[in-house]
């Protein structure tokens, strides 16, 4: 018999577990998939309607319904991450019978689904922004693939810490996903800092996300600018809550199988 190496017994633990969430979100769900590859999208249509509406030149030189596609796949790709992180264990608790598996395994797994359905979103966006006319040219690419990158680490960082403490907590995830919705519209998704008053700019600076979107915005489009993004506060929002899911879940890791 073959012995195999630990990151081959990771590599099939994975696979059989991406195969398995697959089945168990998008299989028994005739719509599954659809609404998975176009939430942001209707999100796009409502606010780029509500905007056309009120005002068709109050971003000049942007195409809005590419700010709000760039702005909402991005985020939506952060909570989506954090969501299902927090719900990851108790989804495969049976699971962990089996020696070969571990808790953070099934954060990983879903991690690495919710960047191949937001992958999957943006293409479909592509392709429909080049049937209908929208501009779609993208000032700094190899920036807005670090921006995408970076806040998908940030979510998972942020998920991580969430499915450890939501264990022990249990009111700690009703908290997060109540604050969601409001972080959706305090996050510069539909605008920019730049165009806020002084004081509403001191606000929001604050909350991590609006630096993503931040960063994002100014890479893509070539009439805005990052000047507002921090990129040491990102770090620290990033690889603190990373460093402390670690820690935490290696102190609590037997706890989290033994009480399943």
């Amino acid at each position: 018999m073959i012995k195999r190496t630990p990151f081959t017994i990771f590599k099939s633990v994975i696979t059989a577990l991406f195969l398995r969430e697959i089945q168990t979100r998008f299989g028994t769900k005739k719509l599954g998939y659809f609404w998975a590859i176009f939430d942001a999208m209707f999100m796009v249509l409502i606010f780029a309607g509500l905007k056309s509406a009120i005002s068709k030149n109050s971003m000049p030189g942007v195409d809005y319904p590419v700010f709000l596609a760039t702005s909402f796949l991005a985020f939506f790709l952060w909570r989506n991450i954090v969501s299902k992180s927090m719900g990851a264990f108790s989804s495969n608790a049976a699971l962990f019978a089996y020696k070969q598996v571990k808790p953070i395994d099934t954060l990983i797994t879903r991690f690495i689904i919710e960047v191949l359905v937001s992958s999957l979103a943006t293409l479909v966006f592509i392709f429909i922004g080049l049937y209908i006319g929208l501009d779609l040219s993208v000032e700094n690419f190899s920036m807005v693939m670090l921006a995408v990158a970076w806040i998908s680490l940030f979510g998972f960082s942020i998920g991580l810490f969430s499915s450890v403490m939501s264990e022990f907590y249990e009111n700690y995830a009703k908290i997060i996903n109540v604050i969601m919705t409001p972080l959706m519209y305090i996050s510069a998704i539909m605008y920019t800092v730049d165009s806020l008053p002084p004081v509403l700019r001191e606000i929001i600076w604050y909350n991590p996300l609006t630096h993503f979107m931040e960063m994002i915005h100014g890479n893509y489009f070539r009439v805005l600018s990052t000047q507002y993004v921090s990129y040491t506060y990102m770090f620290f929002w990033t690889f603190i809550p990373l460093f402390l899911g670690l820690y935490f879940y290696t102190r609590a890791e037997k706890k989290i199988i033994a009480s399943r």
